[in-house]
């Protein structure tokens, strides 16, 4: 059965963290293989409140087995290119960074992350809420549909994080 989480976030740019602290706050459906899709709302961006499309994955990571956690952040913004978080250990708040998809269609690491997640009492309404949400992305642009596919990464670059 799946499971449902509250998301929360922070990153560093220029070695400062943004404000207001969190960043985003959303929501996540998680399956039974540990794979999650789900949405987000930026608060730094004091012009108007965005949403971004989350998906991706908890693993344990290869250093000491604990749960990290790893997804891409999307948007429907054909300017916003994609984002990659990498939490290998959500008990090391100094654990994490954020990527951002370069020109040559790596991510590459630009500060430290932070990531909260909490999980919620489940219910079908919010559940349909929330895929209701994720639906809304725009596959055909900035590689959306390629990362979809790709959630497998998410996994490995947790299970061998060192």
């Amino acid at each position: 059965m799946s499971k449902i989480f509250k998301i929360s976030g922070n990153f560093t740019q220029y070695n400062v963290w943004s404000e207001p602290d969190p960043s985003f706050t959303g929501e996540i459906i998680v399956d039974d293989a540990s794979i999650f899709c789900g949405y987000c709302t930026e608060l730094y961006n004091s012009r108007k409140s965005e949403i971004r499309f989350l998906a991706g994955a908890f693993a344990p990571n290869g250093k000491n087995g604990k749960t990290g956690i790893a997804f891409y952040k999307m948007s429907n913004d054909s300017v916003q290119a994609p984002l990659m978080y990498v939490i290998p250990d959500l008990d090391d708040i100094q654990s994490g960074f954020w990527a951002a998809l370069g020109l040559f269609g790596y991510f590459e690491p630009q500060g430290k992350a932070k990531i909260a997640v909490e999980e919620m009492i489940y219910s079908e309404d919010e559940e349909d809420h929330i895929k209701s949400q994720f639906e809304k992305i725009d596959r055909s642009i900035n590689g959306n549909d390629q990362l979809l596919e790709q959630v497998q990464c998410c996994i490995d670059i947790l299970t061998n994080a060192k």
